[in-house]
């Protein structure tokens, strides 16, 4: 490929050796905390390069014990729990030096053919028209390459209680499932828990405050995602959320993913800390 998509040169991991893979821990935000979704994706990344080709992750559980700091490098473990003719299961722990930043639960299911099918409809289509009218501006995410449209003012610092935005990589990503599944991974950290915070008349920030006066300091306790269909992530995908809960200081959200067919690609659970 010669052109290397921007989530790529941001997301990729480099094989150590004994199913040990490292990052330098730069972040293409400017912030001193490394993003939860990155981290998550990178783990995933790491977690599929020890199972056969012919396997898709269907499943993972991400927690963050410490938090990540820019530029110091990060190591990810893969212990493989769990191989045979139909799953495979993974454990990912990611650490700087003593400090461990991640730890990823993912499993894995062997390539198969289609059998019973249900998904609930995407509750929106792509607002294309407003778009076109530049009623909707078409937005870059401040460094992964990702392009997304805010089709409800959730993501504009406004207390709504509603999330429906559109994203896609900006570029083509590789053909390999995992990249378009670790970008949806990726995106899943920006759209789904804010939304358990404006639920409760709070506006949401990033860790330490990074969200400026007036806003909640929010820190990712863990995330849950499972993949039901495969999905094009350099293509228009959406995300909505929904509030679930938001007591004791912290907040949990549900979120689904629909491709720009109307398909529904996968299912998220998150739960932040509020502070």
């Amino acid at each position: 490929m010669e052109l290397v998509a921007g989530v790529v040169a941001a997301l990729g991991v480099q094989p150590l050796g004994e199913d040990r893979f490292g990052v330098t821990g730069a972040s293409p935000l400017a912030r001193e905390t490394l993003f939860g979704g990155a981290l998550l994706a990178q783990a995933l990344l790491s977690a599929d390069a020890t199972v056969p080709d012919d396997y898709a992750v269907h499943h993972l559980h991400g927690e963050f014990p410490q938090r990540g700091r820019a530029g110091e490098p990060i190591v990810f473990a893969v212990d493989r729990v769990k191989d045979d003719r139909s799953l495979s299961s993974r454990r990912v722990v990611g650490r700087q030096g003593a400090r461990v930043v991640v730890t990823l639960e993912a499993s894995f299911q062997r390539a198969r053919e289609a059998g019973a099918q249900f998904h609930v409809p995407a509750p929106a289509r792509f607002p294309a028209d407003a778009v076109a009218a530049g009623e909707l501006a078409v937005h870059g995410d401040g460094g992964f390459g990702i392009e997304f449209v805010d089709a409800t003012g959730s993501a504009n610092g406004t207390l709504s209680t509603e999330v429906e935005a559109w994203y896609r990589a900006a570029q083509p990503l590789p053909a390999q499932p995992v990249w378009h599944a670790a970008v949806l991974t990726l995106v899943s950290d920006m759209a789904v828990p804010a939304v358990a915070v404006t639920a409760a008349g709070l506006l949401a920030g990033g860790p330490e405050d990074e969200g400026g006066p007036g806003t909640v300091a929010t820190t990712s306790v863990n995330h849950t995602m499972w993949f039901h269909r495969p999905l094009r992530a350099d293509e228009w995908f959406v995300l909505t959320s929904q509030p679930l809960s938001t007591a004791h200081g912290r907040g949990v959200a549900l979120g689904s993913a629909h491709d720009g067919a109307g398909r529904h690609v996968a299912s998220i659970v998150q739960e932040i800390y509020l502070k």
